[in-house]
């Protein structure tokens, strides 16, 4: 199988959607010959957070010295960044090598009457036989949604599980409030396992504290990061840390890394290494500096809470733009509660996904937290915004099209 034809069955499989649920996975990895029980995991829930999480500890576990495999998706970029050794993503030849070994597993099992695994059932299997030929010492795992029925709580026996912020999100699959919804997160808390837990509201920390109780796993619970000051923050005896990424969240995702570290040994200064040095594309990333423009992967409620506090915090007075493009299943109107208010201008866009809300329903809903919307293409909104000398411009509301504001930005074509 070459790169298109493998890129050509992922396309056609991902029309499946998804299917929670372990038995067609465990199937799955047994024709492989379980490739995840050999791994070292690091296993990442949560509603946010969860890559920017794997960035930091990934970083601090390469500068102690540790070979890191790194698994995340959806990809924003390229396909390829999915699946990441040591900071770089896998090759395009690894990519058809993997998934033709998963097709021809996928295809025996289906000759026996097996169900036909989803697309990210086929991508967490090729990210363990990844992780287990690139003999890593650590495999950072990310949950794709929920975590009880996600297909990579396959994973029997991790060194670490972590629980990321939880809010409201993917409801139709996990539930309507957000203590169902961390009972689900929670799912990947194994029997006398190890849990880290970045900070939570009272109601995620109840769940939380409950399911470690039943499963008599131990709890590290991650605090706040104190005396924030631009990027920089002290936290648990540690001073001046500085991270990488912008954002106000970031300190959040930080201090879990801390934790999360300090679990695995790593001591503090390459902790402070780590954090410093993080690259993790998509987070209030400027992609241009004249006239600014940032993208940044606000998708839900929390994300759009913490890009307000972030907006307010990092470009107070600034006049703004903003594009915004949403897959129909979000809740768009979360969003722009926390977000419209602040733009003089917003374009409304339509991501190149099938899974994208129209641009026109979209700016119905945004005129009612804002008067100042239109609807414009892609390319059209950049060409805008870029016309808008004195302005800074924010493109948000799903990491599903970035890359298409990137290639925009950059005058690329398909």
């Amino acid at each position: 199988m070459n790169y298109t034809d493998a890129m050509e069955y992922t396309r056609r499989v991902s029309k499946r959607g998804s299917i929670p649920g372990l038995d067609n996975m465990r199937a799955l990895c047994a024709s492989l010959g379980n490739p995840e029980r050999g791994l070292n995991v690091i296993h990442i829930a949560g509603t946010n957070g969860k890559g920017s999480l794997g960035a930091f500890v990934g970083a601090a576990l390469q500068s102690a010295g540790y070979d890191v495999c790194r698994y995340s998706s959806p990809a924003v970029f390229g396909y390829e960044e999915i699946l990441q050794y040591n900071g770089e993503s896998m090759t395009r030849d690894e990519a058809a090598y993997y998934i033709g070994l998963v097709k021809d597993a996928a295809d025996r099992l289906e000759k026996t009457g097996a169900a036909k695994p989803t697309v990210f059932e086929i991508e967490t299997a090729m990210a363990f036989l990844y992780c287990r030929d690139k003999m890593c010492d650590y495999a950072l795992i990310e949950v794709g949604m929920g975590g009880r029925l996600d297909a990579t709580n396959v994973i029997e026996n991790p060194r670490v599980s972590v629980i990321m912020p939880v809010s409201i999100d993917h409801t139709a699959f996990l539930g309507n409030t957000v203590e169902e919804i961390a009972a689900e997160k929670c799912g990947i808390i194994k029997q006398n396992g190890t849990v880290v837990s970045a900070t939570q509201t009272e109601a995620v920390t109840r769940v939380t504290e409950r399911v470690c109780r039943e499963k008599n796993a131990r709890l590290i619970k991650a605090g706040n990061p104190e005396n924030v000051r631009g990027r920089v923050f002290d936290y648990s005896g540690m001073k001046d840390v500085e991270v990488s990424l912008a954002g106000v969240f970031q300190y959040v995702n930080a201090a879990a890394a801390i934790e999360v570290c300090r679990e695995l040994g790593v001591a503090d200064a390459d902790i402070r290494r780590g954090l410093k040095n993080a690259v993790w594309r998509g987070r209030f990333e400027t992609i241009r500096d004249y006239p600014r423009m940032i993208i940044d992967g606000a998708h839900n409620a929390a994300a759009a809470a913490m890009l307000e506090k972030t907006i307010k915090s990092e470009l107070r007075g600034k006049r703004l733009n903003f594009i915004i493009g949403v897959l129909a299943d979000k809740d768009i109107d979360e969003i722009a509660a926390h977000t419209a208010y602040l733009a003089d201008t917003i374009y409304a866009v339509e991501p190149g996904n099938p899974r994208a809300m129209s641009k026109e329903r979209l700016a119905e809903i945004l005129r009612r937290y804002n008067k100042n919307v239109e609807t414009a293409e892609i390319d059209g909104a950049v060409k805008k915004c870029a016309a808008d000398k004195d302005a800074v411009t924010i493109a948000f509301g799903s990491l599903s099209y970035l890359k298409e504001i990137v290639k925009a930005v950059r005058g690329e074509k398909d």
